[in-house]
């Protein structure tokens, strides 16, 4: 029996690479489990180990506390005590692979503590880059401390060639859980009403803004401008939660403090993934710097304003218009995005991250990979 712990860092992670996880647990000879971070935990981001529960076998974790400090030193501190969780746990398991998912900062602390143990590693959404996250650091240190990777796009693959790492060692699969989110079923307008008190027949805009963590003081201009721009503008609005990163406590407040003051808006915690698919289905425009605007919006043929560097040096598709935090250029991109004209220039538009995949060939391709003899004895390719 091969037993392998999949390190969950976030919702969001998990639920793109759902599909494969999937796969694997139907494997008779792999015992899987995963191990969900401690945002998971935290009832701010919408207690998401319930979801994480539903499917999979999670190890039991006791926090002392359900919120999180928003400081540099709590997270530091955070991370430091992950590594110490994480060292028990991989004494007491022994597993033979960890997968680390996603490319958030939480992910540093297992693949720190995996390193003493000699189990082999492998990265989920490596080769990517975000200049405006520091999030950019840790997914380049992780890829290096890594045995194999499953990348979203060649040019991801190619990047990771390119920083020493064998190509034997990589395998482009896109993002599987994309095509997962494309195809949930529709919710009528009345449910979706009686969800969110909001009509989405009407005009709606999807926003999303996480901190710009590489210059995390710049947050109380970037929201003002952002919320500025959006009281021009008579669409509803659904507000979903900012990450963890340093600074959300911030943009939560100011968008709750939006809410009350404009009936036409909702803020959302928690969205389940046929929610969420709903809203991208339904909305006019998505709005902030969420990955999800470069990955997943392009399936649904949502126009997007990226705002800012967050998500500088990815792979954008043209439903993408890029713009940075001043109120009067976000307007105008807004105003473009929802006119009929930029949405009939991307009706044809493809996806460059879903990938018609095989989750067999990609869970045959990490298994016999990880018995390779050479799998722990990593080359640096000049």
């Amino acid at each position: 029996m091969i037993k392998i712990i999949a390190y969950s860092a976030a919702r969001s992670d998990t639920d793109r690479f759902f599909p494969f996880l999937n796969s694997l647990k139907k494997q008779k000879k792999v015992n899987l489990s995963v191990v969900a971070s401690y945002i998971h935990y935290i009832d701010t981001f919408g207690g998401t180990i319930r979801h994480l529960n539903k499917y999979f076998n999670v190890e039991n974790r006791k926090f002392k506390t359900n919120t999180l400090k928003d400081s540099p030193n709590q997270l530091a501190k955070n991370l430091a005590n992950e590594i110490i969780y994480l060292s028990d746990l991989l004494k007491k398991k022994k597993p033979h692979i960890l997968i680390l998912m996603g490319d958030r900062y939480e992910i540093l602390a297992p693949a720190a503590a995996t390193i003493p143990f000699n189990i082999p590693i492998v990265h989920i959404y490596g080769g990517a880059v975000t200049l405006g996250a520091i999030d950019e650091l840790i997914r380049h240190a992780v890829s290096k401390i890594s045995h194999l990777h499953l990348t979203a796009h060649d040019k991801y693959s190619n990047r990771l060639v390119k920083m020493g790492e064998e190509r034997w060692r990589i395998k482009t699969v896109g993002i599987p859980g994309i095509t997962n989110l494309r195809m949930q079923k529709n919710i009528t307008i009345e449910n979706l009403r009686k969800e969110i008190f909001l009509d989405l027949r009407l005009k709606t805009l999807l926003v999303t803004l996480h901190p710009t963590t590489v210059n995390f003081k710049s947050i109380d201009k970037e929201i003002d401008n952002l919320l500025n721009a959006l009281k021009k503008i008579k669409f509803q609005i659904i507000f979903t939660y900012p990450n963890s990163d340093l600074g959300h406590q911030k943009i939560i407040k100011k968008i709750k403090d939006f809410c009350q003051k404009n009936r036409r808006c909702v803020f959302i915690k928690n969205a389940s993934i046929s929610l969420y698919a709903n809203f991208l289905k339904r909305s006019c425009a998505m709005v902030g710097n969420s990955s999800s605007g470069i990955v997943e919006a392009a399936s649904f043929k949502l126009p997007v304003v990226n705002i800012g560097i967050r998500q500088d040096g990815k792979v954008k598709p043209k439903n993408v218009i890029n713009t940075n935090f001043e109120e009067k250029k976000i307007l105008k991109a807004i105003k473009k995005a929802s006119s009929q004209k930029f949405k009939d220039s991307i009706k044809n538009l493809k996806n460059p991250y879903e990938k018609k995949v095989d989750l067999q060939k990609i869970t045959n391709f990490l298994l016999k990979s990880c018995k390779n003899s050479k799998i722990l004895h990593k080359r640096f390719i000049d």
